[in-house]
């Protein structure tokens, strides 16, 4: 066992999360990235996605985050997120409903305005993948 050090996960409407764990493993900007005791400092901007939380005990704890900012030093990680949801959160069938009409806006035609729809797609598709993730356990 590595050891374990404090995390504590909020959103702008609640703390989600706080306490000891051995691993977090998050959705970065370039890519996924993993946090274990004696990382070095480190912030890191979040984008929609699956966050894997691996508790004292070493029980894995799944989240859909919605990006956010991440921040470790000196053992102690705080994971500001614009939202969260475990599985007991997520409507599967809406989850499949955003996904589907997330695909359709981003096949659509290029205009001035596309690349701002685009973009919002493209997260809110991320933010439906994530959730159907953490729903069925995958």
């Amino acid at each position: 066992m590595a050891g374990t050090f404090n995390l504590q996960i909020v959103t702008p409407e609640r703390e989600v999360f706080s306490g000891p764990v051995e691993q977090v493993i998050l959705p970065g900007m370039e890519s996924s990235f993993g946090v274990l005791r004696g990382h070095a400092p480190l912030i890191a901007a979040l984008e929609p996605g699956l966050a894997q939380i691996f508790d004292a005990d070493g029980t894995e704890i799944r989240m859909a985050i919605g990006g956010g900012f991440f921040q470790v030093a000196k053992n102690q990680a705080i994971l500001l997120a614009d939202s969260v949801e475990t599985s007991a959160d997520i409507d599967t069938e809406r989850a499949k409903a955003a996904e589907t009409r997330a695909r359709a806006r981003l096949t659509g035609e290029a205009d001035e305005a596309f690349e701002l729809q685009r973009d919002r797609a493209d997260a809110a598709l991320k933010r439906a993948r994530a959730r159907l993730r953490v729903a069925s356990g995958r």
